[in-house]
């Protein structure tokens, strides 16, 4: 849950492009609900189909989920959003550099109670941003706010604030 600390003036000088990461919690809590609810349902398939699931397989599933909880935050690639002064640039399996004059729009979109950015481009295409995102994240919005001032400031390609 990395990120600058307030919000940022767009043309901060002298201070870092902001960075935004997913933290390990935030990564870690969907893996651990996905699978803890796959092994309930697991179980109450088996159930349902007349067999039984012994005390010792269902310790497995849920340590196997447990485990996979605290493995997959750590596993690369590391997705990440950095913000420059040309480019929003998305970083995962490979980097993807968008140029801010690009961007038409930004958008919050909720999804299952989740806040999540949306970039919408001039060619129509719409980019969901994996960073920031509201889960777990109180700075969520402070987050949005620079996007935001980033994107308006660095928008027409030339004019700097």
């Amino acid at each position: 849950m990395s990120g600058p600390v307030g919000p940022l003036a767009p043309s901060s000088a002298g201070g870092a492009a902001p960075t935004y990461r997913l933290g390990v919690v935030q990564i870690a809590a969907p893996v651990l609900g996905g699978l803890l609810v796959g092994t309930v349902l697991a179980y109450v398939l088996v159930a349902a189909s007349g067999g039984r699931m012994t005390a010792g397989e269902l310790w497995a599933c849920v340590s196997a989920a447990m485990l996979a909880s605290v493995v997959v935050p750590v596993l690369p690639p590391h997705y990440r959003v950095q913000l420059s002064e040309d480019f929003l640039v998305l970083h995962g399996g490979r980097r993807r550099d968008i140029a801010w004059r690009d961007i038409t729009g930004v958008e919050v979109r909720k999804t299952a109670g989740v806040r999540t950015v949306v970039v919408h481009m001039s060619d129509g295409r719409r980019i969901p941003l994996r960073a920031p995102m509201s889960l777990l994240d109180r700075r969520f919005d402070d987050k949005v706010q620079v996007l935001m001032d980033w994107w308006t400031a660095h928008r027409s390609g030339t004019d700097r604030v």
